[in-house]
């Protein structure tokens, strides 16, 4: 490293994470609210300072280098310290906060966390301003580390070293139909629900899920008509027609709130997922990353 001990401007280093993240000068310039060209210039003295290149652009990417990949995580953890130490210094006061965090959830934790969390939150830090992105456990973990999101709520864990997690709560699965489905009232025998016509919810448009499976290994297959991509689309579309629909339950007695639908057990062993909340590791040293996990936390405790 070239002049390692003369004083260096700790913003190259917000540079380098955001280009880590990134891996693109213009979108790290946008998060950084610089241009290209002046993120380009704080690269090049990155360069200069390790005496190598940092990235290496291969198919319109700026990948890291190995030596990026061994510094990054040090950078991450260093910069969450010094951001602790000025918090600390200055007395973590909640409702003297004025920042917005980006959440990752799907439509579920919309309907289900979200509105008791807000209120918690706005209650509690009325200048902190919960923003909400799309964010399934299959995509959440990508999100967090290109810094579009903060933190999610997810239902299952992703296969990523970089991430602090926290148990939640668990969630199992209910079969709904209308009120009026003609083939259905007290109860749902295994019969009903193999000749019943199902509607599956599927972030990637699949025809099967879990429920395929363990009828699978019981030798039975049901009817799937289709997918939607969307949790929000299942009540009109099971009140118009007579159709089935596996979800979980919590949501289930939140649909049947507002529509005429029947709440069925399922007549085979339910999926039980636990939920979890995550967050890239050094953000556990970050007293503004802990208190909304613990608003998170707290919120997901007065679920019934």
């Amino acid at each position: 490293m070239n002049n390692s001990l003369r004083p260096i401007d700790l913003n190259l280093f917000k540079v380098l994470l955001s280009i880590y993240n990134q891996r693109n000068l213009t979108h790290a310039g946008k998060q950084l609210a610089m241009t290209q060209p002046a993120v380009s210039r704080a690269l090049e003295r990155l360069n200069y300072i390790f005496n190598e290149r940092l990235f290496v652009r291969i198919d319109g990417e700026m990948r890291p280098t190995r030596t990026t990949e061994m510094i990054a995580p040090l950078l991450f953890e260093g910069m969450a310290l010094l951001e602790a130490a000025v918090n600390m210094a200055s007395g973590f006061d909640p409702k003297l906060i004025a920042t917005s965090l980006k959440l990752g959830l799907n439509d579920y934790g919309i309907a289900i966390v979200l509105p008791k969390l807000l209120q918690r939150v706005s209650q509690q830090a009325p200048s902190v301003f919960l923003t909400t992105m799309p964010a399934t456990y299959q995509d959440a973990h990508e999100l967090i580390e290109r810094s579009e999101i903060d933190c999610a709520i997810v239902s299952s864990l992703p296969p990523c070293s970089r991430l602090a997690t926290d148990p939640l709560f668990r969630e199992d699965y209910v079969a709904v139909c209308s009120n009026l489905h003609p083939h259905i009232s007290d109860g749902l025998t295994m019969a009903q629900f193999l000749a019943a016509e199902h509607l599956l919810v599927s972030y990637k448009g699949h025809l099967s899920g879990w429920v395929d499976e363990r009828l699978a290994e019981m030798g039975n297959k049901r009817r799937v008509i289709g997918s939607v991509h969307s949790f929000n689309a299942i009540p009109e579309l099971l009140c118009q027609q007579p159709y089935l629909c596996v979800l979980p339950r919590r949501l289930a007695q939140h649909f049947a709130k507002a529509y005429p639908l029947r709440i069925n057990e399922l007549p085979l062993p339910s999926e039980n997922h636990l939920f979890h909340f995550i967050r890239l590791n050094h953000l556990t040293k970050n007293p503004i990353s802990n208190w909304i996990r613990d608003q998170v936390i707290e919120t997901c405790q007065e679920l019934v």
